[in-house]
């Protein structure tokens, strides 16, 4: 194959966005609104790790049963399908988990799930595959580093951890849960230790070497886009 040839057959994984960031900084809601702008399918990894999570507490697996835990993923046959293109629904054998990904006990398990290395190469290769079939804004972790190296456009948001839990707490009282602003800082803080094993994007520090760092702590949501399309703009001389 000619070097023209693999770049025509990789097309869409050099348009697709790749958005990377902290617990609670806004990645969904900006990638959302970057898909609608860009005409882009959203894709957020984050929920494909929740669903293999789910899928490991509906079979009673223990998290220290590692080999189980990959078998289970491996087996649960997770992917993505779009209503629109900003709205993907999550389907996990043959049925659409959306509405169950957000349950308390997978926040205090995902991360423990996201972890393992097997786990993460199963859904890597599908989340792959799923840029590889159209470009697309996606959202997570390790996005720009590993996941979607080739994208020409790699943005690392980030915020400070107090404007984090602001946010969190909100999007909590908009969704009709009850919470109050120490137990989100609390919450992110452990998420986020959890999360920094030194091997994951989640710091400016670890971000991929050309992905251009956007601070919102002072930004509004459209002030963010702006900046997110300006700049995959002039990646892709659009």
């Amino acid at each position: 194959m000619s070097t023209s040839d693999a770049t025509k057959d990789h097309l869409s994984l050099f348009k697709s966005l790749a958005i990377d960031g902290p617990t609670a900084v806004g990645k969904s809601v900006i990638g959302k609104a970057l898909a609608i702008s860009l005409g882009l399918f959203f894709c957020d990894t984050g929920m494909m790790y929740r669903a293999a999570t789910l899928a490991v507490l509906r079979n009673g697996i223990k998290i220290s049963d590692q080999d189980a835990i990959f078998r289970c993923v491996q087996g649960s046959k997770i992917s993505l399908t779009w209503e629109t293109k900003d709205t993907p629904l999550v389907i996990m054998g043959g049925e659409d988990v959306s509405n169950h990904l957000r349950d308390p006990a997978i926040d205090s398990t995902v991360s423990k799930v996201a972890e393992l290395s097997k786990v993460r190469a199963v859904l890597v290769e599908q989340q792959r595959k799923i840029a590889d079939e159209g470009p697309v804004v996606m959202v997570g972790r390790d996005i720009g580093t590993f996941i979607l190296p080739e994208a020409r456009t790699k943005i690392f948001l980030d915020a400070s951890l107090e404007e984090r839990a602001r946010r969190r707490q909100r999007d909590e009282r908009n969704a009709g849960r009850d919470t109050n602003y120490d137990e989100v800082f609390k919450s992110i803080s452990i998420r986020d230790a959890a999360d920094n094993t030194g091997h994951r994007a989640i710091t400016v520090e670890q971000a991929a070497k050309d992905a251009k760092v956007v601070d919102t702590d002072l930004l509004s949501i459209v002030e963010v886009v702006d900046q997110c399309i300006a700049l995959y703009r002039k990646s892709n001389l659009v």
